[in-house]
């Protein structure tokens, strides 16, 4: 589930008692798909085997796995994967780590990763020397996080404290205050476009609507759009609202009419070629395949 402001994502990652979340991806032979969204937790994704386009914070990426690929709480990103690829990730909430009693590790590692003034390093990869023992490690919490007993949680933290260490002691972590990569304020632009077309997406959009939104010229923005996205504003609109028609489609008996209307398409039959170009399926096609497979969430 998306919030509507800022396309942040409402999803509540693991439980209050442990708040890490493990997902796998293992349909090979299926695209794999995960929209632009943000969210607070960070994010350890294992790009195990395959092909996969990577956005984060409006830098692409184009990974071969294995590849083991660190998202920051707040960064936008959005991954793509060709089919026969697998995948699996960890969400945690940073401030699990954080101590009750102030020490040096909370003020060296801990407070500065929450603050991002330190993040991980973006990608590993199997040529990199870190690579055996980072994805030993992450495989480590992996395993004791699906346990869900307070032992394995113990042993799943002792492992994350374990991979900070590593990561310090090889000198891995990026020092944000002595880079300009991190440009806050275009991240936040984009986090406002995208929230409001998730809020909007049912009325007409216009560029000019998304353009007044944070303060540039309409003909700069859609430059400035797809730049970002790799996608044009109308592309990205229908991608939204197809996935919304796709999740009634599946969760719902509504007629198929009222859920393109509801979608923002008055046109039905433009609806439908729509949801094909992106589905490969009409929507009567998707709605009986939904019915009869259990279908994976694209939004994590």
């Amino acid at each position: 589930m998306m919030n509507k402001v800022g396309l942040k994502e409402d999803m509540v990652h693991g439980t209050v008692k442990f708040p890490l979340a493990v997902y796998y991806w293992q349909k090979a032979q299926e695209r794999f798909a995960v929209k632009l969204h943000w969210h607070e937790e960070t994010e350890i994704i294992y790009l195990v085997s395959g092909r996969f386009s990577v956005n984060v914070n409006m830098k692409k990426y184009k990974l071969q796995g294995p590849v083991i690929l660190f998202v920051g709480a707040g960064d936008i990103h959005s991954i793509e994967g060709e089919p026969g690829g697998l995948e699996n990730a960890m969400v945690f909430d940073m401030k699990m780590l954080s101590f009750e009693q102030l020490d040096g590790v909370q003020l060296q590692i801990i407070t500065p990763l929450l603050e991002k003034r330190m993040q991980f390093p973006q990608i590993v990869t199997a040529d990199d020397s870190i690579w055996e023992e980072l994805k030993r490690l992450y495989e480590a919490v992996l395993s004791e996080a699906e346990k869900e007993n307070p032992a394995s949680c113990m042993k799943a933290k002792a492992y994350l404290y374990e991979m900070l260490a590593y990561l310090y002691e090889s000198g891995s972590f990026i020092n944000m205050e002595n880079t300009g990569d991190y440009n806050s304020e275009k991240i936040n632009n984009v986090k406002k476009v995208l929230g409001f077309i998730q809020e909007h997406y049912n009325r007409r959009i216009t560029g000019k609507d998304m353009a007044q939104l944070i303060g540039i010229n309409e003909q700069y923005f859609c430059r400035y759009f797809k730049k970002i996205t790799g996608k044009t504003p109308t592309t990205y609109v229908n991608e939204v609202r197809i996935e919304k028609a796709a999740r009634y489609l599946q969760q719902t008996d509504r007629k198929i009419i009222d859920i393109a209307m509801e979608c923002g398409y008055d046109n039905i039959g433009y609806f439908i070629k729509r949801f094909r170009e992106q589905k490969g399926l009409s929507p009567s096609e998707y709605r009986l395949k939904s019915q009869n497979s259990v279908i994976i969430s694209q939004n994590r």
